[in-house]
């Protein structure tokens, strides 16, 4: 062998010893670090489905409210609007609470008036939270739609 491979061949053998274990050490550090960041992004991602959910009811229960006679009947039907449009499969909310301002109903034929429902939704996020067994918990979206009552409708 030349002089070459007899100093420099050793020399990166024990370099290479002495660094094992520093790829076992970089994964204890990242892989938490990019979990994390998964469980953030899952968390952000049912928050965004949620408030666009709770958008679309309040809309319909806007909607259907402004179609009732009466504000007892602009109430029911938000409120079965809103849990409709919130019913299914994919749904991030554990609770829906539904308030409607129906005093649009109660104005005489010709005027303009207008109907406000807000719909709130909560949703789970401690269940995403690796340590502490829980985390913040949860997480309230709310949205609030307007629609406006024809004035020449007839009331009862």
């Amino acid at each position: 062998m030349t002089s070459f491979g007899r100093g420099v061949i050793p020399r990166l053998r024990a370099r290479s010893r002495d660094e094992r274990g520093n790829t076992a050490i970089e994964a204890a550090i990242t892989v938490p670090v990019l979990i994390m960041l998964v469980l953030l992004f899952v968390a952000g991602a049912r928050l965004s489905l949620a408030g666009q959910k709770t958008d679309a009811a309040a809309e319909a229960a806007a909607r259907a409210a402004s179609l009732e006679r009466t504000p007892g009947q602009g109430q029911d039907a938000a409120q079965r609007a809103a849990r409709q449009a919130l019913s299914g499969e994919q749904q991030a909310c554990t609770s829906v609470a539904v308030r409607a301002d129906t005093a649009g109903l109660a104005v005489p034929v010709g005027t303009v008036s207008a109907v406000t429902v807000t719909v709130e939704c909560r949703v789970p996020v401690g269940d995403l939270m690796l340590f502490g067994g829980g985390g913040p918990g949860v997480r309230t979206v709310t949205s609030t739609f307007t629609s406006v009552v024809d004035a020449f409708r007839s009331r009862t």
